[in-house]
């Protein structure tokens, strides 16, 4: 079985990452390890091992001498460009974070000050609130002792 850290373990330095974008956004004749060889100066002991994690995260595939993202490594992907696009409006969300934990300004216009900073909707979607406790409605796919622990730390 998988885990949380086998994945993030094996995107956890920078060239790991480079080389999982990589595979993410291959679409060139040339062979993905010759690229990544002479780009990232990897050895190759060094891209060997770093394919090898990725592979046993199941995060890519190899076929026919390729290598090519699973499905789990897809939604990854995904997961660690929406952190990207994240840390691109890092200040924008520390902004935002100062006028959440003021009791001074309406939802509404909270709401429109993140219309305004974020470009980014999936971004927007996450952080607009409604000023209501945590709760399994929120967050649906918590369980009920998630979600209590998380209420007792927003306390």
């Amino acid at each position: 079985m998988i885990t949380t850290i086998d994945v993030l373990s094996a995107i956890s330095d920078e060239r790991s990452l480079l080389l999982f974008r990589a595979i993410a956004s291959a679409n060139s004749e040339r062979s993905i390890s010759e690229i990544l060889i002479s780009t990232l100066h990897l050895r190759s002991k060094q891209y060997y091992s770093r394919m090898s994690q990725l592979v046993k995260a199941d995060l890519v595939i190899r076929r026919n001498g390729k290598y090519f993202l699973t499905s789990f490594g897809k939604l990854v992907y995904d997961a660690q460009t929406t952190i990207e696009k994240a840390l691109a409006n890092y200040w924008k969300l520390k902004a935002i974070d100062r006028l959440e934990n003021s009791d001074h300004i309406p939802k509404e216009e909270y709401n429109e000050i993140i219309h305004l900073l974020i470009d980014n909707e999936g971004i927007k979607e996450q952080i607009i609130i409604e000023k209501h406790p945590i709760t399994n409605k929120v967050f649906p796919d918590r369980s009920f002792q998630e979600t209590s622990l998380l209420s007792k730390i927003d306390m």
